[in-house]
């Protein structure tokens, strides 16, 4: 029987068919130093023995409590659910393939409680090097997101969170995931006021994250890596089709769509897109740091924001080759080259397009300049309108 005492921390597990796996997460869970929690794993119609498992876990640990429900095959509808049951006044998720550093939940409360910045191993990266950074004064947090350590199946670590990847503003929230859930805790009535989490299409961590941004919450974010996240492409995140697209040049010649696709991919504008793409983002990410909503990570160590924003922008413009997922799509019955996105909802996919248009101000200039090159020749009274970004 559950506590009559709330406990500080409600912890939301769902799961499916992890049979003895799961034994790790929940061992994790049972091993922190922080014991005031409830850890509620919710069984999504599992059909094997993975119901057994847990049971095991809560009859050795009256704080681990089994709720099973039938067969969502998304993971929102079991969140949702322990959300209903949770009694905890601050919320952690822990997804049933990734595990927790013992003191986890010590750094995740001390940082919403802004009582200090964890400890630990705080920055300490491959080469040993140690990084932080203190650019926003220390107070209570609404939201908190901690370090990682990525591993295959096999235990062998394949990455690790680096300082200038723990920075946070609302514009990165607008525009990428930034951070799986089994990192993530926050002050519950900010969950509620957010709102629910939402199944479908698209990346439903990415829509709950940016619903909490738009409320404007005081976020933190620590170096230390207290979340091993299994790294495994067979998971279910790296197989969400993109249902929306950020239009990026509007055509009404398909022909001319397509000439244009092609161009920017042959290789002949890889340079200049990386030169306009390196400038935009250094005048953009500069932009967001002079604002009180840019968040810098605590933790052992500093490291001035100047040189946080520095690899941010070398990060930011060196993650893929230029134009290779663009596609010509059709809309409102014109041709549209566009960027593939895994967004939920179309009215995010309008956010994220309005967002590059003022922060990419030359990439957006330079496919203007290249869709104008391989504009076909028509006759003068056959000319229409000339593609452009609308």
């Amino acid at each position: 029987m559950p506590s009559r005492v709330p406990p500080r921390v409600s912890v939301i597990c769902p799961t499916y068919n992890r049979s003895r796996a799961i034994t790790a997460t929940l061992d994790s869970v049972r091993a922190q130093t922080m014991p005031d929690w409830e850890m509620l794993v919710v069984s999504d119609g599992s059909d094997d023995d993975t119901d057994a498992w847990v049971e095991r876990a809560a009859r050795a640990d009256s704080r681990i409590r089994l709720l099973r429900t039938a067969r969502h095959g998304h993971p929102s509808g079991p969140r949702n659910l322990a959300l209903e049951e949770a009694r905890g006044s601050l919320i952690a998720y822990l997804d049933h393939d990734d595990r927790w550093r013992e003191d986890h939940l010590s750094i995740v409360v001390t940082a919403l409680d802004g009582d200090g910045s964890g400890g630990g191993d705080a920055g300490c990266g491959e080469g040993g090097e140690t990084s932080g950074a203190g650019a926003r004064p220390a107070g209570r947090a609404d939201m908190v997101v901690t370090g990682f350590v990525r591993e295959d199946g096999a235990g062998r670590i394949t990455a690790r969170s680096r300082p200038h990847e723990m920075c946070w503003h609302p514009q990165f929230q607008t525009l990428g995931v930034l951070m799986e859930p089994s990192r993530v805790a926050y002050r519950r009535a900010l969950g509620e006021r957010a709102g629910p989490w939402h199944a479908g299409g698209g990346m439903e961590d990415w829509d709950l994250w940016l619903r909490i941004a738009d409320l404007a919450p005081r976020v933190a974010t620590v170096l230390d890596r207290t979340a091993v996240l299994l790294d495994d492409t067979g998971t279910r995140r790296h197989h969400i089709r993109p249902a929306h697209h950020a239009p990026l040049a509007w055509f009404d010649d398909p022909r001319h769509a397509h000439a244009t696709l092609c161009a920017l991919r042959d290789g002949r504008y890889d340079e200049p897109f990386r030169a306009a793409h390196a400038a935009d983002t250094a005048e953009w990410i500069e932009r967001l740091a002079r604002t009180p909503e840019f968040v810098t990570p605590s933790g052992r160590g500093t490291v001035p924001t100047a040189e946080l924003t520095r690899e941010l922008t070398a990060a930011m413009t060196a993650r893929t080759p230029p134009f290779h997922d663009l596609v010509v799509t059709r809309k409102d019955r014109r041709c549209v080259l566009a960027q593939p996105l895994r967004c939920r909802t179309a009215e995010h996919a309008r956010r994220i397009a309005a967002l590059v248009r003022t922060t990419q101000p030359r990439v957006c200039a330079l496919i203007e300049e290249v869709a104008a090159a391989c504009a076909p020749a028509a006759p003068a009274s056959a000319r229409g309108r000339k593609a452009g970004t609308r």
